[in-house]
């Protein structure tokens, strides 16, 4: 079970996640295993936008080498956690 301030992330995460979704990949379950390219369709622009969007909402920014990094639901979780 995730934890309240975790919980709050993650919905917010998929929130913005699901807003650049391919239509076709938008009833994905997100779980921290959950594949970012492969089973939601986010391919590097979309990443792009996505990185612009989670700065935007949270106040800081995000190494272009850290979103490279990122390649599950999990990881991006973790590495917005760890900018918080």
């Amino acid at each position: 079970m995730l934890q309240p301030k975790t919980e709050g992330l993650a919905g917010a995460l998929e929130e913005i996640l699901r807003r650049f979704a391919p239509k076709n990949h938008t009833a994905v379950e997100f779980t921290p295993q959950t594949r970012l390219m492969e089973e939601v369709g986010i391919d590097s622009p979309r990443m792009i936008d996505i990185v612009l969007e989670i700065e935007d909402r949270f106040g800081f920014t995000i190494a272009d080498e850290d979103a490279q990094n990122v390649r599950t639901f999990g990881e991006l979780m973790e590495l917005v956690q760890d900018h918080a």
